[in-house]
């Protein structure tokens, strides 16, 4: 079972250059491309709203990126992971590291199959000019070239 970053975040699963109109708007922009593969039901993009709402912006993880996920539950049917890049940021209320300008989704089916996905995203999140890269991307090709090898600042 594939769980690198890169393994996880194909292609269909990268949307580029979007500009939601709330943070509401990020994740489920962020998350179509899971529920088009079939990779999760769509009461689980609700509840990755659901969980920011009750627990507010802690998802928000560093400046300008934020890791959208919620327990898994069933209602995902394998792990996967999409990303948004939204040049202009959108708000999600946090202090520090807002305007988040890359939004990752992840759906975990299972408790460990997504962590060495979370260890490259970690490094990617260490390194700003990482995120500019990212967020500058032309197409999904490049965004996950990106992605590998682990930047170095």
């Amino acid at each position: 079972m594939p769980t690198s970053l890169p393994q996880l975040i194909t292609e269909d699963h990268v949307v580029l250059g979007a500009s939601p109109a709330s943070w509401q708007d990020a994740i489920r922009e962020a998350a179509a491309p899971l529920l088009a593969s079939g990779s999760i039901g769509g009461g689980y993009v609700e509840r990755m709203i659901e969980v920011v709402d009750r627990f507010g912006p802690y998802i928000v993880l560093a400046p300008g990126v934020a890791l959208a996920h919620a327990q898994p539950d069933g209602s995902v049917a394998r792990t996967a992971m999409s990303a948004l890049t939204i040049p202009g940021g959108v708000a999600f209320s946090h202090e520090e590291n807002d305007p988040v300008r890359l939004v990752l989704c992840l759906a975990a089916a299972d408790a460990t199959s997504h962590l060495e996905a979370l260890k490259g995203f970690v490094q990617i999140i260490r390194h700003p000019s990482a995120v500019d890269r990212l967020v500058a991307a032309h197409s999904p090709a490049d965004f996950r070239g990106a992605l590998t090898p682990a930047p170095v600042d």
